[in-house]
């Protein structure tokens, strides 16, 4: 089957840039929100968008009222009646994306897919609101949207071939890496940066230390391109609590969110969207003293292990190859270099002694992973020796 026309349900910053993404290929949109003036707001980011394209040479003069063309906003959800693929991209809340999908399936037609750009939640879950959950998918996208190059395509244990070729198809034709992962908690993007952004909090909570320093400290290392706590704030607290909190639930305390994060939510500093702001307010200076050169080194070490302690649980439990666990979190989360090869160039023994000692700290979650050990057992101890995870096929 093909895609000629897409629905999307929920016109904010990530929907309006899913549409931009569609439009930018010439694909038509159908637009949905309840709100009126969240539709406007979206047609002007999208445009936003496609005018930044054409001011730097990539699409023609004229083009961007013929993509705006192919938009059609509505708060009527019957616009989507003729789609051949509706994806959701409403709040991080299982009840409210299981009612979208539930009505949406009343309303496309029989044989159109149905997605979820679900953080964390469960696909089959969310699948089974429906009357057709061997066509209903994950497409995760990244923040932003429009610029990002990754969609996970999430499958499920019910969800036909046909379908899933389909949408990595469409994201294909969209410019896009369509890297097809397994249904678990955090797919894989999210588990693993969300583990290691939770050893960046109690890093914080432990030492004191300044949100805006450490952002500094971690961007400069080349570690990240965005220091987490801006992440955060840019991509919304409560997406982040939300996606913590279900990793948390299904995986264990070492997603557990830090006590501030779940403050600011509390008091609606939710980050960039709303005006109170969130570990940025505003008037708050963006800069902070420089961490002292052996804290900068303990914390930018903490991240990285912390990665590679949970992609190597990926391994273990073969949800993932190395090449694509690393090929995510280059291509969705914005690393320089992919956490397994970051492991074979510091060396396999060294990164399991580190893990070792981070053990013996009582630090949360780490332990030398199956897969790290049999590699070391092995003589596989890194990039020095041409054999390493890299190297490791399933």
């Amino acid at each position: 089957m093909f895609v000629e026309r897409v629905g999307i349900v929920g016109a904010g910053t990530m929907g309006a840039d899913i549409a931009a993404v569609l439009l930018l290929r010439g694909i038509p949109v159908r637009l949905h929100d309840v709100e009126a003036q969240q539709l406007d707001r979206a047609a002007d980011r999208i445009r936003a968008v496609l005018t930044q394209r054409v001011q730097r040479g990539r699409l023609p003069a004229g083009a961007v009222a013929d993509r705006m063309a192919l938009l059609l906003p509505s708060p009527d959800l019957s616009a989507l009646g003729d789609v051949d693929l509706a994806i959701e991209v409403v709040p991080e809340r299982l009840a409210l994306k299981r009612a979208v999908l539930s009505q949406l399936d009343h309303v496309v037609p029989p044989l159109a897919i149905l997605a979820t750009n679900t953080s964390a939640l469960p696909v089959r879950e969310l699948a089974e609101a429906t009357g057709r959950a061997d066509r209903v998918i994950g497409c995760h996208f990244f923040f932003p949207a429009h610029t990002m190059p990754l969609v996970e395509v999430v499958r499920t244990d019910r969800t036909r071939p046909d379908v899933l070729a389909a949408a990595v198809t469409l994201w294909q034709e969209c410019r896009k890496v369509a890297l097809v992962v397994p249904d678990q908690p955090g797919f894989v993007v999210n588990r693993v940066l969300m583990r290691a952004l939770a050893e960046v909090f109690r890093f914080e909570e432990e030492t004191g230390a300044d949100p805006a320093a450490i952002d500094a400290a971690l961007a400069s290392s080349g570690a990240v391109p965005m220091g987490p706590f801006r992440l955060c704030d840019a991509l919304g607290l409560d997406v982040a609590l939300g996606v913590a909190d279900t990793l948390t639930r299904e995986l264990g305390k070492r997603f557990t969110p830090s006590a501030q994060l779940v403050s600011l939510v509390a008091e609606g500093r939710l980050g960039a969207k709303v005006a109170a702001g969130g570990f940025y307010p505003p008037g708050r200076p963006t800069s902070a003293p420089d961490l002292g050169g052996s804290d900068r080194d303990r914390l930018v070490r903490r991240f990285q292990l912390a990665a590679v302690n949970e992609a190597a649980r990926l391994l273990d439990e073969r949800l993932a190859t190395p090449a694509e666990i690393d090929l995510a979190m280059r291509a969705g989360a914005g690393l320089k270099q992919g956490p397994l090869s970051w492991a074979d160039h510091e060396g396999l023994e060294e990164v399991a002694r580190a893990m070792e000692e981070m053990k013996a700290l009582e630090l949360h979650g780490f332990r030398v992973p199956e897969s790290l050990d049999r590699l070391v057992q092995q003589g596989w101890t890194g990039a020095s020796v041409g054999r390493g995870f890299m190297q490791v096929t399933q």
